[in-house]
């Protein structure tokens, strides 16, 4: 097996079910997986590397603990203050965008394995994978609106394509949390299990992929792919930029101390 070290918030490793399959964890249980700006750039290293590994056939990505991810990490983010919005926040490829093309771009198979809460950033995480497979206990949710920002992570691509516009509409506006079984429900995710059955089931989809044509796996999800990534070419960049010039209001502010503070935060729309 290669050396993945160089991703310490990872843990890469084969499966004992199945030598072809690898597994991602997200290695911050203290954090409850939330990432912060090292995590973040190791996301969106790692599946390159995967990818170059001729060992690895699928993948199946995860968190240790009893989290998936539950997002951002706010304690290492300070919301910026008012004024012009840098250049920077213009680019046509935010970072945000950039873990998603690299989730999408990976020739292998991945298969979500949310085993508790996939929050935010988190959520989109998950549904960047090809096949989602959840604890029917987790607790997921887009919940940007809830701290005074628009979802610039994915959720304008994902939810829509996955749930229909009013759905979408109901769960990016109001940030409700939904439970794993709900989100089966809905149509959000491919599966919903007890706990104790998540990893058995999971593993079965993971080496079912891993045994088909390495050739074929590799086009058919690239062919499918493109759809999103041309649909990620409409709307990514701009909610990035809404999500930035939120970022930088009183609201937002307001909304990061309430969460810290847990309580329900005060907006003035300003």
């Amino acid at each position: 097996m290669k050396d993945y070290s160089a991703f310490p918030s990872l843990i890469v490793e084969r499966a004992e079910e199945d030598e072809n399959v690898f597994i991602v964890s997200i290695n911050r249980p203290d954090r409850m997986n939330a990432v912060d700006p090292e995590t973040h750039r190791q996301i969106g290293r790692v599946w390159r590397e995967l990818d170059r590994d001729d060992d690895c056939r699928a993948i199946v990505f995860t968190g240790v603990g009893r989290a998936f991810c539950a997002g951002m990490d706010y304690k290492k983010e300070r919301p910026a203050k008012g004024g012009p919005i840098h250049y920077r926040s213009l680019r046509a490829r935010p970072g945000a965008s950039k873990i998603l093309d690299n989730i999408m771009e990976v020739e292998k198979p991945i298969v979500a394995m949310i085993n508790g809460a996939a929050m935010g950033m988190g959520l989109i995480l998950a549904l960047a994978c090809d096949i989602t497979v959840a604890s029917t206990e987790a607790k997921m949710g887009d919940t940007h609106i809830n701290i005074g920002v628009s979802p610039g992570d994915g959720g304008i691509l994902f939810l829509p394509l996955l749930l229909g516009m009013n759905r979408a509409k109901e769960l990016l506006m109001t940030g409700d949390v939904f439970s794993g079984q709900q989100a089966a429900e809905y149509g959000l995710l491919n599966y919903a299990v007890p706990p104790e059955q998540l990893r058995e089931k999971t593993m079965i989809i993971a080496s079912n992929l891993a045994s088909k044509a390495p050739y074929a796996m590799k086009t058919t999800k690239a062919a499918l792919n493109m759809i999103l990534r041309r649909r990620a070419l409409d709307v990514m960049d701009l909610s990035h930029l809404y999500e930035q010039l939120a970022m930088r209001t009183e609201d937002h502010r307001e909304g990061i101390k309430a969460m810290a503070e847990k309580r329900k935060p005060k907006f003035t729309g300003r």
